[in-house]
């Protein structure tokens, strides 16, 4: 069943907004909701206006999507409403249901039987909600964030956990990369993480996808939908409980069952996931597949610098993540010769030195980029702002298309000029390096 309704609704009602406090959570959904979903209404017993919104005590007539967010022991009601309504979709952000035990597994169950029962999806609970890119800079938030990404972009996240959704917010504004869709499932009565996957794999908005999963539910069907999906575009995932205190935290939380983390591992490879170890990894490794720097693959890459320390890091991480450091070509060391100074080391890291004259560093790395071995590259510089440093690696960047990573370190007209040519800068070396290899 579609998640259009979900993912791009044309109107929405809110459910839990206070027309006496507006402090309250359904206030803050609303207001989010009315700031770019276009047709919104709140749902109330009593008002007829919130907060400048147009109220009704019931829905009498469908909307794309209802946003849930009132005491535990009014769900169901709410539900009700909007299913007989004839919602395409309804999120469930309030929790005490599925997560709390038996009693409220039993309530859960009964709100995904009203909501299947009239056609309707349901997501959540327990859930922070959803965020979309609606086109034409206009952008559905319907969750509690009140600060989102407004940048639009290919990238979409799937979190089992609505305040990792916030970190991955917080990394998208400092990192400047584009957003498309966020979702929140909570404890998936319904739409779970294979559903948002499956939907996103067709979406042309998105280019890559992150999840964060604490459980997959049916993993047989997640790994065939994985795999589908991985072949038109990357999938990261950062699974959490993988430890036994993390698998309990995790059953507590969202009532997630985490199995046999050596299982899963073989079979997310098996599915053509990337698989991140941590959370550092995990953000890295989605930025890359965001500007597409897996479409390529990459076993050879050149490390270039203008001082040692650094490089010399990059090429224990470049052997650890089991990328090769091959030898330049006889042809472009000759030519390199002529533009660097007689003490610059020519192997791979390849260091230029500071004292590489201004007009040797263009020609030099776009040297560099043109090696046939090359299938990838890292720059490296830190504390020397030589400008043509960066020209040359953003020049490098546009007449080959090679996929490149920079840590770059007080060096601002360096990181202008890679960030002008998209090249991602990483807090590290490593970092750098992690972000070029095949698998994380």
């Amino acid at each position: 069943m579609s998640l259009d309704s979900l993912f791009k609704p044309k109107s929405v009602a809110v459910y839990g907004a206070s027309a006496a406090d507006s402090r309250k959570l359904g206030n803050t959904l609303l207001k989010n909701a009315a700031s770019g979903a276009g047709d919104v209404l709140a749902v109330h017993p009593e008002a007829d206006v919130i907060d400048g919104i147009p109220a009704v005590a019931k829905l009498h007539r469908p909307v794309d999507l209802a946003l849930i967010s009132v005491p535990d022991r009014r769900v169901e009601a709410a539900v009700v409403d909007a299913a007989a309504a004839g919602c395409g979709a309804a999120i469930v952000l309030s929790s005490g249901f599925g997560e709390t035990g038996a009693e409220g597994r039993a309530v859960q169950d009964r709100l995904v039987a009203i909501a299947r029962a009239a056609g309707m999806r349901l997501i959540g609970p327990n859930c922070m909600g959803v965020v979309s890119h609606l086109g034409s800079g206009r952008w559905l938030n319907g969750s509690y964030f009140w600060r989102i990404p407004t940048t639009p972009g290919g990238l979409s996240f799937v979190s089992q956990s609505g305040a990792f959704g916030g970190m991955f917010f917080g990394h998208m504004r400092s990192g400047g990369l584009g957003l498309s869709r966020f979702l929140s499932v909570g404890n998936s009565a319904d739409v779970g993480i294979t559903d948002a996957l499956e939907w996103l794999g067709d979406d042309p908005q998105t280019t890559a996808i992150g999840m964060f999963v604490e459980g997959f539910g049916d993993g047989r069907r997640f790994v065939e939908v994985a795999r589908k999906v991985t072949a038109r575009k990357p999938v990261v995932v950062l699974k959490a409980g993988k430890m036994a205190a993390g698998a309990k935290a995790a059953a507590s939380h969202t009532g997630s069952m985490a199995g046999s983390h050596a299982a899963v591992r073989a079979a997310l490879r098996r599915a053509g996931v990337i698989e991140a170890a941590d959370t550092e990894t995990f953000f890295d490794a989605m930025d890359a597949a965001a500007v597409g720097l897996r479409k390529k693959p990459v076993r050879n890459i050149a490390v270039v610098t203008i001082s040692g320390g650094p490089s010399v890091l990059a090429a224990d991480a470049s052997e650890r993540a089991g990328l090769a450091l091959p030898s330049l070509s006889a042809a472009t060391v000759e030519r390199l010769r002529g533009l660097v100074p007689s003490f610059a080391a020519l192997g791979n890291p390849i260091d230029l030195t500071p004292q590489c004259p201004i007009d040797g560093f263009i020609p030099a790395i776009e040297a560099i980029y043109a090696d046939p071995a090359v299938d990838g590259v890292v720059a490296i510089n830190c504390g020397l702002d030589l400008k043509p440093f960066g020209t040359g690696v953003a020049r490098g960047v546009a007449a080959t298309g090679k996929p490149t990573t920079a840590f770059v370190l007080d060096a601002p007209g360096v990181e202008a000029e890679m960030a002008g040519a998209g090249v991602l800068r990483f807090a590290s070396p490593e970092r750098a390096v992690n972000a070029l290899a095949s698998g994380v």
